[in-house]
């Protein structure tokens, strides 16, 4: 099992996922919630920035160090993304006018989910 096949599966789950929950779900239910913070069109050059790093965040932390454990590697990548999304989402919470508890744990668990779901489903793919 190589890293960077890891890295290819991992962001290629990432970002199939996160591309639909972010149409479908997150960005109707955010504009609605703080819409006046928000670009009509997200810089991609930065969002692609995030999705390089932290695929490969998921891939040393979790999908790595599972040795070819789906449900190890889901573990560690939900603990993964707990933790990033949930600092991220306490830091807007502490600091944005408008940020709600809602949109802060709708995001949380989100991140947890995704990032668990990348890694394991990695792992299965490669091995």
């Amino acid at each position: 099992m190589t890293h960077f096949a890891l890295y290819l599966a991992v962001t290629a789950i990432f970002l199939a996922v996160d591309a639909v929950w972010l149409k479908a779900v997150a960005g109707p239910f955010f504009r609605r919630q703080v819409g006046a913070l928000m670009l009509e069109e997200p810089r991609l050059g930065v969002a692609a920035l995030f999705y390089v790093g932290y695929c490969a965040g998921i891939v040393y932390f979790a999908a790595a160090p599972a040795a070819g454990d789906p449900g190890a590697a889901f573990v560690d990548g939900a603990l993964l993304g707990l933790c990033a999304y949930g600092a991220y989402e306490a830091t807007n919470l502490a600091t944005l006018k408008g940020w709600t508890v809602g949109m802060a744990a709708l995001d949380t668990v989100w991140g947890a989910l995704l990032s668990g779901a990348a890694a394991a489903g990695a792992v299965a793919l490669v091995g």
